[in-house]
């Protein structure tokens, strides 16, 4: 009676266990081919390897099996029968309190056919696919308490877009149909968090669209692991072109209204790291990060407010499981949303395009975010009407922007 079960528990545990090493091998950094059919390769030799031992011990009691085989079934079976409930209890249980959140679905299509989105790359069948939410864009307004937000800092406004994946999967009047839409969420900063080139034809796609994005105080964009993949030089310099700011490794300070707000960004583990002692004194710090895996770094150097993408949110989200694959050492720790790691909070966008568009119960997003200081900490007045901030930069003269 117990047979069935117990091969059941046994073979979820060894998908669990090889989730878990996938994930975490995507999420080192290794600049190594050939990972994604390694994966594939790894999934089917498991496969294979499974049928084997049911075929081989199905009738034969577990007492008698060999102990190396013993032991590889209790490993398994403790972590589909305890890892993961235990794993997928903590995701629904987690919450960062006092955040408001306002969404608005965005129907892109209209009126018009969908196939004008899909482009002519090797994998857009994949947006052909029934119920595929690639092109359904969803954009996130946020109103965040910051705990360490400076008072003259009350109601800063931030708009982050991460993981374009620019390719021909999609056809470019997707991203012309996103980037509409993010013009419309004016704000102060607009800062971007990499993986923006799967294909390098598509470089000339970036200073047009970015050119879109105004802000008052300044724009910033950091690469990912894609843009590593190719020559990273004119990347920069469309970005650079575009009136972005690229930080590779670097804290750049500003002075907003009498306070002293750090920028910094990092493409780490395959681009530069920010040194401890390149963090620098100031009344808010705000970290682009393309991954989330060095948030408990960002928490040790004093990062107040991180932002990040790369997860995906995983693409696919399987009802009470969630996600599942996710290219990341803490495995699906952090997917998607926002994650308190004193004195650090994070936000993981879901991003806006993927190399692979499959997306269910995943949606690509858009986040915007109102930064407002603690309360009883909040000026009783803005002086100074939205969208106009008096900033200074190191080594440069005050100046006032629209």
């Amino acid at each position: 009676m117990l047979t069935l079960p117990f091969y059941m528990a046994f073979a979820a545990g060894e998908m669990c266990l090889l989730v878990l090493a996938i994930n975490i091998v995507h999420g080192m950094g290794w600049k190594v081919r050939g990972l994604e059919a390694g994966s594939i390769v790894s999934f089917l030799i498991i496969g294979l390897l499974s049928f084997e031992t049911t075929r081989r011990w199905w009738f034969v009691p577990a007492a008698d099996w060999p102990l190396c085989l013993q032991a590889g079934a209790v490993i398994c079976c403790l972590a589909s029968l305890v890892g993961l409930p235990l794993s997928t209890f903590a995701r629904h249980a987690r919450t960062v309190k006092g955040i408001g959140r306002k969404d608005r679905h965005v129907d892109l299509v209209g009126d018009g056919p969908r196939e004008r989105f899909v482009g002519r790359g090797k994998h857009n069948w994949q947006l052909r696919l029934p119920g595929n939410e690639a092109l359904d864009l969803t954009v996130h307004h946020w109103t965040v308490p910051i705990r360490k937000l400076p008072e003259r800092l009350d109601g800063l406004s931030i708009l982050h877009l991460t993981d374009l994946h620019f390719s021909h999967v999609y056809d470019r009047r997707y991203f012309e149909a996103v980037f509409d839409v993010a013009s419309g969420c004016r704000a102060d900063l607009v800062l971007i968090t990499g993986d923006l080139i799967d294909d390098p034809t598509c470089i000339p796609w970036i200073a047009p669209l970015f050119e879109r994005l105004p802000a008052a105080i300044g724009r910033y964009a950091i690469l990912g692991n894609h843009d590593h993949g190719h020559d990273v030089d004119p990347i920069n310099a469309a970005i650079r072109h575009a009136g972005f700011t690229v930080l590779d490794g670097e804290v750049e300070t500003i002075d907003v209204m009498g306070s002293t707000l750090a920028i910094g960004g990092t493409c780490a583990p395959w681009g530069r790291t920010i040194a401890d002692e390149s963090v620098p004194a100031a009344d808010f710090r705000l970290l682009l990060s393309h991954t989330p895996d060095i948030v408990y770094q960002a928490a040790r150097q004093g990062w107040d407010y991180m932002l990040c993408g790369h997860n995906h949110g995983g693409q696919v989200q399987l009802p009470i499981l969630g996600s599942i694959l996710m290219p990341s050492r803490y495995s699906r720790r952090f997917e998607a949303g926002f994650y308190q790691i004193d004195p650090t909070l994070m936000y993981v966008s879901r991003g806006l395009g993927a190399k692979h568009p499959i997306r269910f119960g995943c949606p690509p997003e858009i986040s915007h975010f109102t930064l407002r200081a603690e309360v009883g900490r909040r000026p009783p007045t803005i002086d100074v009407p939205p969208g106009k901030w008096t900033i200074a930069f190191e080594n440069s003269d005050t100046m006032r922007l629209p």
